[in-house]
């Protein structure tokens, strides 16, 4: 399997524009409005540089149909991969990260309009990003909201309204919607699906994540 700190490239920094010689001040912040939320950044493998948690896993429908290797840094991305196998013949597996809270405190963020993330994928055009909330059972079920969202394979930023977060279809009734889970956040996952699953590689990178207005 190759190396997942060979499979990402970041890109280079544009150079920057000419500035003004007096730049203009910057227009107040409307009162009650929620600040910009770093929440993470990345510097070490297990836990963000806002002291959230960093779990890599694989789950499948049958035992052994996908696997996690450890993750890796490249700069300030962290490099997540895995492997898939046909031989149980499931027909649904993921290898997935999830980046917990700042301090692993839940954050009340019903007044944010966007998750800005960094992604890319050399294995997948499409990762699925999840709002995951407190309650360990809804976890389990998979029924927080989420979006599936198109990436390249150079990581790029991907500014994601949180009004398209819902539930997945299978969840029904048991489904949370994004709005009750965005009063107590607890951890952004980010996933590579697959279904059905074929023997293949999983290999993914995570950037800077905030909740912005």
């Amino acid at each position: 399997m190759l190396s997942a700190c060979s499979l990402f490239r970041t890109g280079s920094p544009s150079e920057p524009a000419v500035q003004p010689a007096v730049a203009p001040a910057s227009p107040p912040a409307v009162q009650g409005e929620a600040p910009d939320k770093v929440w993470a950044t990345f510097k070490n493998m297990s836990r963000t540089s806002e002291g959230g948690s960093i779990g890599a896993f694989a789950f499948s429908e049958k035992q052994g149909d996908a696997t996690v290797s450890p993750t890796a840094l490249r700069g300030d991305v962290l490099a997540v991969s895995g492997q898939f196998f046909g031989k149980g013949a499931s027909q649904w597996a993921g290898v997935a990260v999830n980046i917990g809270a700042p301090k692993s405190i839940p954050v009340k963020a019903g007044e944010y309009k966007f998750l800005t993330i960094r992604l890319g994928s050399t294995t997948s055009s499409r990762l699925r990003v999840r709002l995951v909330g407190p309650d360990e059972a809804i976890q389990r079920m998979g029924c927080y909201p989420m979006v599936m969202q198109m990436v390249k394979p150079d990581v790029a930023e991907y500014r994601i309204p949180l009004d398209r977060f819902a539930p997945e279809s299978y969840c029904g009734a048991k489904g949370v919607a994004a709005k009750p889970t965005l009063e107590s956040l607890t951890a952004i996952e980010v996933t590579e699906v697959a279904g059905p699953v074929r023997d293949h590689a999983a290999s993914f990178g995570v950037g800077t994540i905030a909740l912005t207005r």
